[in-house]
């Protein structure tokens, strides 16, 4: 179950979340291509009925929500075998958007090819790079040779369009997406569930304007996310997360990365704007 808000009301979505009458549909914003695996980890996580709007960044997304373009974005935070997507942590920092729900993903690949084309006539296989190397032991095992791309849904939509790579025609090349992928773009799946490891999740977070606290209570689950900065000085991060302990607070993860300047400056700007807003409150 998930909370969300929409138009200050409480929306459950284990109900319909395109409302009915003169609502409407939530618009949801996705990285990639339609048919990608974040428009697919949407649909699980709200229903079919959300309008999912692809961006070509994952800045495109958060700003269609800053910007009141879209209701939600549904991006990746992290990958049970690629890791943490550190884009996101940081474009987290410069857009004041409200983490409101997570959902784990599944990845499972497909192996996906045009109407009448068989297995054994394959040559090539077009994906996103991390897609085609999460399915390498399957590839070899066929003599398929790997050709990298710059999205698994797009890799679908350029076999579907006839807009292959040199030595590729849509007879000897399939793409590596979803199943929804072969869908949109009329394919035919010749392989499920194609890669090498079968624990491959993708955590994605929905993000809004607004939060969602007001309507929790001690009974709903929950999580708090919390992002800081700290001197260069002996014992700082003890002393941060002694905090944590001395009040019982149990963490499910810990993450130390470096900080650019350029956001490190970002940062410093956005704190001394609050610090005077709040002065000028006072007076």
């Amino acid at each position: 179950r998930v909370l969300q808000t929409r138009g200050g009301s409480l929306v459950d979505s284990t109900d319909s979340v395109a409302g009915t009458g003169d609502d409407l549909p939530l618009r949801v914003a996705y990285q990639g291509e339609p048919g990608a695996y974040s428009e697919k980890s949407t649909r699980e996580l709200l229903g079919e009925n959300v309008v999912a709007i692809g961006r070509p960044s994952f800045e495109a997304c958060f700003r269609a929500v800053a910007n009141m373009e879209c209701d939600y974005a549904c991006l990746p935070i992290e990958n049970s075998l690629g890791g943490s997507i550190h884009e996101n942590y940081d474009l987290m920092m410069r857009y004041d958007l409200k983490i409101v729900a997570e959902h784990e993903f599944r990845v499972q690949h497909c192996l996906l090819a045009k109407k009448g084309v068989k297995r054994e006539q394959l040559k090539y296989a077009i994906s996103h790079p991390q897609a085609l190397a999460q399915c390498d032991n399957f590839l070899r095992g066929l003599g398929i040779t790997p050709i990298p791309t710059y999205d698994t849904a797009g890799s679908a939509k350029m076999i579907s369009e006839g807009r292959l790579p040199a030595d590729c025609t849509p007879e000897n090349t399939a793409a590596i997406a979803s199943d929804l992928a072969a869908k949109f773009y009329g394919l035919n799946c010749l392989g499920v569930g194609i890669e090498d490891d079968d624990t491959n999740f993708t955590r994605f977070l929905l993000l809004s304007r607004k939060d969602v606290i007001q309507y929790l209570n001690k009974q709903t689950p929950a999580k708090t996310s919390v992002v800081f900065t700290l001197p260069n000085t002996a014992g700082a991060l003890y002393k941060a997360l002694a905090c944590f302990s001395l009040r019982d607070i149990d963490f499910s993860k810990i993450e130390s990365r470096p900080t650019s300047a350029s956001l490190l400056n970002y940062l410093k700007f956005k704190s001394q704007q609050m610090g005077k807003k709040s002065r000028n409150r006072a007076d």
